[in-house]
């Protein structure tokens, strides 16, 4: 009780006077520019963590990464409910980590890691170039290690440029049609090219994060922190998540996922993807009643990358563990 008095104490303060508060057996906010479900659910629930279950239990928000000011919120019972109303005329506010993200005009900075295990398409492999020699005898090569690599678009280099060394992995196959997508892939390091005679160029590594062997392959270094700016898709567009990174069996908010969506399809760096898993009926289920449940929202994601087939997408929420095998569908509104 004396914890209760002391959060009711803190939210009079911050809105209405006490006597109004006690007279109203809801206290409604109305959300203004800046705001955040995080912020929103830390002010007044105590619990940032609190939005997933606002997002997931509140069919008026129908963009999880956007809310809108002139949105009202009711504290209920300890709980937040968005009520519906203006939204419709309203400019949209976003979240992403705990700052605000910016409206589809404006850009949003997302970090994309180095160094950790990530895919690589057909695509990709086929032109990846092959790590053949090294100016020395030594078996494990390291940083200045002066190296020699077969590229198949050598004379597409310039000295400078810069490649990401890779060891291939497992083969990753679409969970649904066993379709053979590409490969896992982990990081050895990264490599700069100081001359080209095609098809073999020079090259020194620059930062060796494993050991390195003859064999390894060569691909385009992975972007650092990137600008993407959000683009509205093209066309309503469904797939599947075919893998994750790092070999995790469970995704969540920041991890990386590859979907069976690419250029081909039209999909774009910058587009916004619900996450999402079928529902299937409970043993329970009433007999003679077969009818398609409402999916299971999972969150929401940007798309990072695409090639030919595939894309890889940062998972900016997630109200739950994320699976290969879950599905995703491309943000209209």
């Amino acid at each position: 009780m004396k914890k209760l008095g002391k959060a009711l104490t803190l939210v009079s303060l911050l809105l209405w006077p006490a006597a109004l508060l006690a007279a109203a057996p809801d206290q409604v906010y109305t959300i203004k520019k800046g705001d955040t479900l995080w912020s929103i659910s830390q002010r007044f629930i105590k619990d940032p963590h609190y939005w997933p279950s606002l997002w997931a239990n509140n069919p008026a928000v129908t963009n999880p990464h956007l809310i809108y000011p002139g949105q009202r919120v009711a504290i209920r019972d300890g709980r937040l409910i968005i009520l519906p109303g203006e939204e419709a005329a309203a400019k949209p506010v976003a979240a992403v980590e705990q700052t605000q993200l910016p409206t589809r005009e404006e850009a949003v900075t997302v970090k994309a890691r180095r160094g950790t295990e990530g895919f690589v398409s057909i695509e990709e492999l086929a032109a990846a170039g092959t790590l053949v020699d090294a100016e020395d005898d030594r078996i494990m090569l390291t940083d200045n290690s002066r190296i020699f690599v077969h590229m198949h678009d050598a004379e597409q280099l310039q000295p400078g440029a810069k490649l990401a060394l890779v060891e291939i992995g497992r083969k990753v196959k679409h969970p649904v049609t066993g379709q053979f997508l590409g490969h896992r892939i982990s990081y050895l390091g990264n490599t700069e090219i100081t001359a080209v005679k095609p098809p073999v160029a020079t090259a020194v590594i620059r930062e060796a994060n494993m050991e390195i062997r003859r064999g390894a392959r060569l691909i385009p270094l992975p972007p650092g922190p990137q600008t993407i700016t959000l683009k509205k898709p093209q066309q309503a567009l469904a797939g599947v998540i075919v893998d994750g990174e790092r070999e995790k069996i469970a995704l969540s908010q920041f991890d990386v996922v590859y979907v069976d969506l690419g250029q081909r399809e039209g999909l774009e760096p910058g587009n916004m993807l619900y996450l999402y898993r079928p529902r299937k009926g409970t043993h329970q289920s009433l007999p003679g009643h077969r009818l398609a449940l409402p999916d299971e929202l999972l969150g929401a994601g940007v798309v990072l990358s695409t090639h030919d087939s595939t894309s890889a997408v940062l998972v900016l929420k997630s109200i739950g563990p994320i699976y290969v095998g879950d599905h995703v569908t491309t943000v209209m509104d």
